[in-house]
């Protein structure tokens, strides 16, 4: 979610009043905290001028220091509140290795990601090259989210000595004051310090020009009714300049709320009607700006009123911002609810739908549509912004937006089914999923809704397929009426068709299924769809998909921006398999080298994680380079050993795919006892679900042991077997690679004319696409022996140099590039972006004179400080200045 998806108001400062009374004390104790102390507390009752007094002290602060602010909200989870976190520092030129956007999207996910975010956070913060940093947050007794303070615990347990927390709370944060109060790391100010004395309460009576108003002789009975309470001090100024020559003593009673209730009454009762009516209306805004408060109030003179409420200082606070925007003290703000649910309580359910009509947060505006039932609303919003979360990766912050409706109503609407279907798709909940989309095909059925429904049963679909159930999912797609789907719903419908294909081993008709969706999704934006549509690494070498892929890869690049997405990094990926499978090496590992860097910004999610180890295994498979390709392919199965939520079930079947692919890789390499391995590791056929896919070409296990142990003539017989089906094994180049093995084993037995006639089909096709890439998948050993074999005239003089050829290939180390100076290391933009650092611009700046958006600027300063090797902007400039 981007910042746009929140009101600034949360990341900027209030303004500091201009009148505010000096209060030595106070001040010079939270000046000396702000500018050393690792974690600042103000922790008082409402009323207390907490933020008043932070805010005024944040003021005075030297220039240079970097201020973060974030005024908490109710709604606030891990997830806003990181949102709001990095919007604010992002002033601060902060050199970010990964995306901030990645970031907020890993750190929901789990405990283990949270920490590896809050380590990139504290890296980032401890190379800006501020001299002293805060970040501050307001009212933090709103926030329930405990997995926020669980972060902020993280990030203050090796906060860099340059940077402070400040949090202004009624209640203490849960965090571990009591660690920090022992490390003398802790500044605690609280009701004694914020309570105004006596010499205090004169200057403010001094500074609101009624001295006469209120003698000093009477300030000690003040002091004694209002305990020094900032609250009912300016309340009583307020009763003074509404026209009363002495402030009507407050009820002699403990400080309590009741006492500013009673005093609040006092100052409402003394306004014009209109202007009381006009606060009551409007309090149902998180913040007055003239064009909101006129739609709720009705009233054309929106815009003096606010300017009469700011002059009359009634309690609000005044945000920085591009027009005259006030924030209610949240006890007047109350106070004035109370009383606008008494006076007028027939206005409030329309005063709160205005409210959600002209909320621009999409969070803010879901609570008050389920604030006042408005459900149709309610969940078209959820649907919207639950959307916009699920693509970002932001899957874990959905159900506490979902948790927000009333138990009936999450029970029995087909649209927050739906949206709890969608988010098990995030999860590969396959279980979940279905029964989910169960639930929204009746209700859109009982409703009549039949879009609705439509894309409810193709959510179904696609969990059966997940599941392994794929005649019963074809059976759902079936029930489709296709020309009357949404172009979005279409697309993943024609994707769902070529996945059902590939599940049930039919892999020549994948391409067809797969150029239909390719076709439409050339027509559609929305980079989501696309990594829907390419949602499985096996797609990437099957029968006929070069020229869909190629489109693909084409239009992919052609829609994406400078900045790195999903959608780009799978098509790189992509087009680094195509270069693959040309024989062209040192130009496939060019392209994942920078797929990796943008995956690496992107935060390294797991389906780009497996994309790229995927092709890493194959491509370093392809020269032999055996550490290499068994390091990629541990990393890919590590997804599955790693498996903390005891879901392993699940995954079965695609564990059983992804062992094969390391049986295949293995062997490539000659790791005889890997290939043993993962030959025992394999899934007995009944626990994969969709065994088709894998039935045809697990035949080529026994071919591959056989072959290991010396036993030719029994390899042959099972190769011989295998390839009698051709196409049912012919999937991320099989085929090529069994015909490349069989004859090896021929070639053994001394069988060179049957070998040949075995490579025959081989050398032909190859020479018609070019596409080598399964033959060089049989490893270079196999493709050594066959060059080296001595072929008489069984084997054509050009299908000799043909086999010669790939055996010079597959001799030939797959590596990106050569090292250079860190100059020449850099891109040309690069170099340009890293010349306007020093000369001393912010990436506001870059970015406006080269035409380029912020991230994409972020991303080459990320770029240039991985390729110097250091971890600010200044380092690299000084590196580049004077190279060793």
């Amino acid at each position: 979610m981007s910042s746009s998806a929140f009101a600034l108001t949360k990341i900027r400062p209030p303004r500091s009043r201009g009148h505010l009374v000096v209060r030595p004390a106070l001040e010079r104790r939270l000046a000396q905290a702000l500018a050393s102390c690792r974690l600042t507390v103000l922790v008082a009752p409402a009323g207390f001028g907490k933020t008043a007094a932070l805010t005024r002290q944040l003021e005075l602060l030297p220039e240079q220091t970097a201020v973060a602010w974030i005024g908490a909200d109710e709604d606030d989870d891990l997830h806003r509140f990181l949102v709001c976190l990095f919007a604010a520092l992002e002033a601060f030129d902060l050199p970010w290795r990964t995306a901030p956007d990645a970031l907020v999207a890993a750190a929901v996910n789990s405990s283990r990601e949270r920490r590896a975010v809050a380590n990139e956070l504290l890296n980032a913060l401890a190379a800006c090259e501020s001299p002293r940093g805060l970040i501050v947050i307001d009212d933090a007794e709103r926030i329930a989210a405990a997995e926020v303070f669980e972060f902020v615990d993280l990030l203050l347990e090796r906060l860099p000595e340059r940077w402070g927390f400040v949090i202004g709370s009624r209640n203490d944060p849960p965090l571990a004051l009591a660690r920090l109060r022992a490390a003398d790391d802790l500044v605690e100010i609280r009701q004694a310090q914020l309570r105004f004395d006596r010499d205090e309460i004169v200057s403010l009576v001094a500074a609101s020009g009624h001295a006469n108003a209120i003698p000093e002789s009477e300030v000690t009975r003040l002091l004694a009714r209002t305990r020094g309470w900032a609250a009912a001090l300016r309340l009583t100024l307020s009763a003074i300049r509404a026209g009363e020559e002495t402030a009507r003593p407050a009820p002699a009673r403990a400080l309590d709320r009741q006492v500013f209730d009673y005093l609040a009454a006092e100052v409402l009762d003394d306004m014009s009607v209109e202007l009381r009516t006009f606060l009551m209306r409007c309090s149902v805004l998180p913040e007055l700006t003239a064009a909101r408060c006129a739609a709720i109030s009705g009233n054309p003179r929106a815009a003096a009123l606010l300017d009469e409420i700011e002059r009359r200082d009634l309690f609000v606070t005044v945000r920085d911002a591009g027009e005259l925007t006030l924030t209610l003290h949240d006890l007047f703000r109350e106070c004035l609810n109370d009383r606008l649910r008494r006076e007028l309580p027939d206005e409030v359910p329309n005063l709160l739908r205005t409210a959600a009509d002209t909320e621009p947060d999409p969070i803010r505006r879901l609570s008050f549509l389920v604030s006042v039932s408005a459900w149709a609303e309610a969940e078209s919003t959820l649907n919207d912004v639950a959307s916009q979360l699920l693509s970002n990766g932001v899957v874990e912050a959905v159900p506490r937006l979902i948790a927000q409706f009333p138990a009936e109503r999450r029970k029995s609407s087909p649209m927050i089914a739906l949206v709890r279907a969608l988010t098990a798709w995030w999860r590969w909940d396959w279980a979940q999923m279905t029964d989910d989309a169960r639930v929204a095909v009746a209700g859109f059925s009982a409703l009549g809704d039949q879009p609705l429904r439509q894309r409810a049963l193709i959510a179904e679909a696609i969990a059966l397929t997940g599941k392994g159930a794929t005649r019963e999912s074809a059976a759902k797609l079936a029930q489709i009426s296709w020309d009357a789907l949404d172009p979005d719903t279409r697309v993943v419908a024609f994707a769902l068709h070529a996945w059902h294909a590939l599940d049930s081993g039919d892999f020549g008709s994948v391409a067809g299924r797969y150029a239909k969706a390719v076709e439409l999704l050339e027509k559609l934006d929305g980079s989501q769809i696309w990594i829907h549509v390419f949602g499985r690494p096996l797609y990437v070498r099957l029968p006929g998909m070069r020229e869909p892929l190629s489109r693909f890869v084409e239009t992919a690049m052609r829609r994406s921006s400078d900045a790195p997405s999903q959608m780009q990094t799978i098509a790189t990926v992509i087009a680094a398999w195509l270069a693959l499978w040309r024989g062209e090496q040192a130009q496939a590992m060019e392209l994942i080298a920078v797929a990796e860097a943008d995956a690496r910004w992107l935060g390294m999610p797991t389906n780009l994680k497996m994309f790229l180890n995927t092709f890493r295994a194959a491509a370093h498979a392809t020269s032999g380079a055996r550490n290499e390709a068994m390091q990629a392919m541990r990393e890919l199965l590590a997804y599955f050993d790693e498996d903390t939520q005891g879901r392993l079930g699940q995954y079965t079947s695609m564990l059983g795919h992804y062992v094969f692919y390391g049986l295949r890789i293995a062997d490539a390499v000659g790791d005889a006892q890997s290939v043993c391995e993962f030959a025992a590791r394999m899934p007995p056929p009944e626990r994969i679900t969709n065994e088709p896919m894998l039935r045809a070409p697990l035949l080529t296990v026994p071919a591959r042991l056989a072959a290991i142990e010396g036993r030719h003539a029994e390899a042959c017989e099972h190769w011989a077997r295998a390839l009698a089906d051709e196409p049912a094994i012919d999937i991320i180049g099989q085929a090529h690679e069994a015909r490349v093995r069989y004859a090896c084993s021929l070639v053994a037995l001394g069988h060179r004319e049957h070998a040949a006639f075995v490579l025959r089909p081989l050398f032909d096709e190859i020479a018609s696409t070019g596409e080598m890439g399964g033959a060089l998948l049989a490893g270079p050993g196999a493709i050594s022996r066959l060059a080296a074999a001595s072929w008489r005239d069984e084997l054509a003089p050009h299908q000799l140099a043909q086999l010669r050829d790939w055996a010079k290939r597959a001799q030939t180390p797959v590596v990106a590039g050569k090292e250079t100076d860190c100059q020449t290391r850099l891109t040309v933009r690069e170099r340009e972006i890293l010349q306007r650092i020093a000369a001393g611009d912010t990436n506001k700046i870059i970015a406006r004179a080269l035409d380029l958006s912020p991230h994409t600027v972020k991303r080459h300063v990320a770029n240039i400080l991985d390729k110097l090797g250091v971890a600010s902007r200044a380092e690299a400039v000084q590196t580049y200045q004077n190279p060793l």
